[in-house]
């Protein structure tokens, strides 16, 4: 079990803290891992057997988990209560109303993995003093992350480029992941980006050379260096997506012009805690 965590760019230990169980049990836990799916059946007429007509993810993914003083950094048991001045301060810094802020533990394996979330809190008290807090985490995903992963690629127009998508997560054309992406434009004209996965074609007309074109997928923006290309006539409002199967996780691009393409995303990962 992991004992410390990032929030925001703080730890947990900053504030002499440490996660742990105050109400002893044997340890053993089953904790969701993102996988939990609701599958929906249908019996066809006649037939003893189920089909399934569809799976869906139906929440975010959700834990709750306990904080409380780290006994090294305490010399008595006074020093293992929480004063109200620490339990206004840990409260500021994760009970927020201000977005998901990125949160990562410190277990092995867990190095490269994190969830967007917010926080919820409950006072532990003993003998009228607070001892620890009971944290429930709520994320905007069913699923974890891994940390962002990007790769630079130099393009001839016409020639395709190979992009491995690295999620646990099966995409389809319903359910998939778009990236960030920025493009430098090297020649002038009508730029297209075409994926042989769903042959979807993203167009950008009249494009200048040095242009930079800004994607932002998950959000679903675009901008330009140069504030004078109209993109709201000028793009068609596709965004490229990333998509796999379970056999096959390559994604071939293919630029209609000269061309830089970066490309940003987080991979899911299916895990727990």
């Amino acid at each position: 079990m992991f004992t410390d965590f990032e929030y925001d760019g703080e730890s947990l230990s900053d504030y002499k803290l440490m996660v742990g169980v105050i109400n002893g049990s044997s340890g053993v836990q089953t904790v969701s891992s993102g996988a939990e799916l609701t599958f929906n059946q249908v019996r066809p007429v006649g037939s003893s057997r189920f089909n399934i007509t569809s799976a869906v993810y139906e929440s975010a993914y959700s834990t709750s988990f306990e904080v409380f003083r780290n006994p090294c950094l305490a010399s008595s048991q006074d020093e293992m209560n929480l004063s109200i001045e620490e339990i206004s301060a840990i409260q500021r810094w994760l009970c927020r109303k201000d977005g998901y802020k990125r949160f990562k533990i410190n277990q092995d394996g867990f190095e490269h993995v994190h969830w967007n979330g917010t926080f919820s809190s409950k006072q532990i008290e003993l003998n009228g003093q607070i001892i620890g807090l009971e944290l429930t985490l709520y994320t905007d995903s069913s699923f974890a992350f891994m940390d962002e992963v990007s790769v630079e690629y130099n393009c001839s127009a016409g020639t395709s480029f190979q992009f491995w998508d690295n999620s646990d997560e099966i995409t389809d054309f319903n359910n998939q992941l778009l990236p960030n992406l920025e493009i430098t434009i090297l020649s002038k004209g009508n730029f297209k980006l075409e994926n042989s996965r769903d042959n979807k074609v993203m167009k950008i007309d009249n494009c200048v050379s040095n242009e930079i074109i800004s994607i932002n997928g998950k959000n679903q923006l675009i901008s330009s260096s140069e504030s004078s290309h109209d993109l709201a006539n000028d793009f068609n409002y596709f965004f490229p997506r990333i998509i796999n199967s379970y056999n096959d996780r390559c994604n071939i691009f293919t630029p209609n012009l000269d061309c830089k393409i970066k490309i940003t995303y987080s991979p899911i990962r299916k895990v727990g805690i």
